[in-house]
């Protein structure tokens, strides 16, 4: 099976930046929650315009659907999970969870369930990505993990949430972007996954969404196009090419990389040699996968 190009290489590196830069304003947000809500929402009316004219233009074919219901249902519990992650633990530590534990499920899943076969070069990037998430994660943020077990246990818990639902739908989407195009899919599923929301967001963050709304609108706006076309390039990339899982969602998860540098330069946050190592092994990962895949 053919490995990854580098056309679906630049797609999800712009993927994993945009993906950051939502998930920094999320954690930024008084209520993580109201924010993933809102800016899905915003999501939807800011590429309702174009969906409707590729639905026009290519219509939409029963085979998806099933997808999209699992999938939707499966990024509502995501968004739950990862605004619970948010309120409970540092972005330093949950969000390397969360995205990490996606890197070591989804290829050793894609094997037995897509038969999917990765190279030993890209067996070999995928392992160096791994090991540079251990590093930036966990020794680069070593003077804050004691901390963090000792207080922030239940975001620890709801980051490894998080990180089995990203596992889950992107074996998933795989397999539905191939009968839908990417904007449509991506439009379905985050759809279903605000509408699934409505009535509990309803019952318990109407003021939060309102407040969020009204201190931080233009952050909501941004991260509504930045959280679907988040999703769309990623979904392009898999099926530009025919990539495989077990490789795109290493590479999309370099998004920690960007995460950290992001953390530097808006949340204030320190950064030391540890990590700078940690996300050079990273980008070496990348590149074996880039090349060797």
């Amino acid at each position: 099976m053919p490995g990854v190009g580098t056309v679906a290489v630049g797609l999800v590196l712009i993927s994993a930046v945009m993906h950051a830069t939502w998930n920094v304003l999320a954690k930024r947000s008084a209520d993580p929650l109201a924010f993933l809500f809102a800016i899905s929402g915003l999501g939807l009316i800011i590429y309702a315009v174009p969906v409707v004219y590729v639905v026009a233009d290519e219509g939409i074919s029963s085979k998806v659907v099933p997808f999209l219901l699992v999938s939707g249902t499966l990024e509502m519990a995501y968004t739950l999970f990862l605004a619970a992650a948010y309120r409970n633990g540092a972005l330093s530590l949950t969000y390397p969870i969360a995205r990490g534990t996606g890197v070591v499920l989804v290829p050793l899943l894609a094997i037995p369930l897509l038969d999917e076969r990765p190279t030993a070069i890209a067996v070999g990037g995928i392992v160096t990505i791994l090991l540079g998430f251990v590093i930036v994660s966990v020794l680069g943020a070593r003077d804050r993990v004691a901390e963090e077990v000792a207080h922030g246990r239940r975001g620890i818990i709801f980051a490894l949430l998080t990180g089995l639902t990203i596992a889950s739908y992107s074996l998933i989407d795989k397999a539905g972007v191939q009968y839908a195009n990417p904007l449509i899919y991506v439009y379905g599923l985050i759809g279903l996954q605000t509408l699934l929301l409505l009535p509990y967001i309803v019952a318990t963050r109407r003021t939060a969404v309102a407040a969020a709304w009204k201190t931080s609108r233009r952050a909501l706006i941004a991260g509504g196009f930045l959280h679907i076309g988040t999703y769309l390039i990623v979904l392009a990339a898999m099926k530009v090419s025919g990539s495989q899982v077990g490789y795109i969602v290493p590479l999309r998860e370099t998004s920690i990389v960007f995460a950290t540098l992001l953390g530097v330069v808006i949340l204030k946050e320190r950064i030391g040699n540890i990590r700078i190592a940690g996300s050079a092994l990273i980008a070496a990962g990348v590149l074996a996968i880039a090349l060797g895949g």
